[in-house]
């Protein structure tokens, strides 16, 4: 006779191997509650680990599709660059960095969502600028909206809510770096 602990610990991880409850991994991209999207990072993170960057890539991008309550979800564009450079698809990887790098300036603020004259929709602005490019347009589409609006407002904050977006500047320096070593040991003349 099995006892009710032990059956509930059965159903637990027959639920979690199912639900794919992984979401015990600590990358940063992880977020506070659980959900799919926790547990689709942590499995990419673990396909990285073993060398599968095609799955590492496929779970990643699943996973930035996946909505979050808290935040756009733009957390793993960075991660996601870096899946694309290890399978050397590099307009891919450079497309994701300038997301990232897009993201960040939203979140310090140095870019702006602002809404066009005479319609609802936004578009960024960088110093009083449009920003005109197709990569603007995409990240107006993940930035912008009244949901956002105030998101990443430090005009009252103390010096403790600027944390996270500087350990993000340092992870995106970290993966532009690595990014730029791999393409050019591609480059590299083979003797």
């Amino acid at each position: 006779m099995i006892s009710r602990r032990s059956f509930a610990l059965v159903i637990m991880t027959a639920i979690c191997t199912v639900a794919s409850c992984s979401a015990q991994c600590s990358v940063p991209e992880v977020v506070e509650y659980p959900a799919p999207y926790n547990g689709l990072v942590c499995d990419a993170d673990a396909a990285t680990k073993r060398g599968d960057n095609k799955l590492a890539l496929d779970l990643l991008l699943k996973a930035a599709k996946t909505p979050l309550l808290e935040a756009p979800n733009v957390l793993l564009f960075g991660r996601i660059a870096l899946a694309y450079a290890k399978l050397s698809l590099f307009k891919e990887a450079d497309q994701y960095l300038r997301y990232d790098e897009l993201t960040l300036f939203w979140r310090i603020g140095i870019v702006r969502c602002e809404t066009i004259e005479h319609s609802d929709d936004e578009v960024l602005y960088r110093d009083g600028h449009l920003l005109n490019s197709d990569d603007a347009t995409h990240m107006a589409n993940e930035l912008c909206g009244d949901a956002y609006r105030d998101l990443f407002d430090f005009q009252n904050d103390g010096i403790e809510s600027f944390i996270p977006v500087a350990k993000a500047i340092l992870r995106h320096d970290t993966i532009r770096q690595e990014i730029a070593l791999m393409r050019a040991k591609q480059l590299r003349p083979k003797h």
